[in-house]
């Protein structure tokens, strides 16, 4: 007997194996039928043939009548596919709910922690302990200074020169702030850290360790950085931190060729 190839997959995806889907089809449309015209018309061995009947009869699709020789019958395909499609759909729903679940918990691992800083203090304080930490690198990029941060990171940058800690600065000529214009580059002078000067926006992001990110938003007045109200994002990620610092080294790798 010849079989539809699609309607052999679809019986399978319902539970039926090869030969259990050729057996129904067989039974389906010749039964009553006997188990030795049954193999042979679903090309099943015949030492095989008792063992898939059982099964199909065990899961309620097919009857047997008893009888020399017995025979067999199909239940409606009706029926006992739609329950079958009830029973895989359950089944799919379930899987889903599980590993639905089991990815939004690898989402939350994944997720990083952040925390929101207020006020000037706290956010100087925060990013200069980062950056006093640093054991590899620290990379800072835009147009956002302190006064009283300056001295701090000269210092800083002093002995992370000593320790061969890379410390990179991208940054505007100057910066005009609430409490007056900082001139960028004679306030690094004396300490000479790896610096370009490339207009950026006024927003600091400071990586450190490519482990950890913090990102300084400052209120702006009429193109005047107001330093009493800004707020950052504190990111102690290594993923994000590690794609600030892939942008970082495009940006200052772009710089450094134009200069060739």
């Amino acid at each position: 007997m010849m079989f539809d190839e699609k309607m052999l997959s679809s019986l399978q995806k319902l539970g039926l194996s090869n030969y259990g889907a050729r057996t129904y089809i067989v039974i389906t449309n010749l039964g009553p039928i006997d188990a030795a015209n049954i193999a042979t018309e679903a090309n099943i061995p015949r030492t095989k043939i008792y063992e898939v009947l059982n099964k199909l009869k065990e899961k309620g699709w097919i009857n047997m009548e008893q009888g020399r020789p017995r025979l067999f019958t199909a239940q409606d395909p009706r029926g006992i596919i739609d329950e079958r499609k009830l029973d895989l759909i359950s089944e799919v729903d379930s899987v889903s709910s599980e590993l639905s679940l089991m990815y939004d918990q690898q989402i939350k691992k994944e997720m990083p922690n952040v925390w929101l800083i207020h006020g000037k203090r706290n956010i100087i304080t925060k990013s200069l302990d980062m950056v006093s930490r640093a054991s590899k690198s620290v990379m800072m990029t835009g147009d956002l200074y302190f006064p009283e941060e300056i001295e701090a990171l000269k210092s800083i940058i002093l002995k992370a020169k000593r320790n061969q800690i890379s410390f990179r600065i991208i940054t505007g000529n100057s910066v005009k702030t609430s409490e007056g214009e900082i001139n960028l580059i004679k306030s690094f002078e004396d300490v000479q850290p790896e610096m370009i000067i490339s207009g950026k926006p006024p927003i600091k992001y400071v990586i450190v360790d490519e482990k950890e990110l913090m990102i300084i938003f400052p209120k702006i007045n009429e193109n005047i950085l107001d330093l009493d109200k800004v707020t950052a994002l504190w990111i102690p990620n290594h993923v994000v931190a590690s794609s600030m610092t892939d942008m970082f080294n495009v940006r200052w790798n772009e710089y450094v060729k134009m200069q060739i």
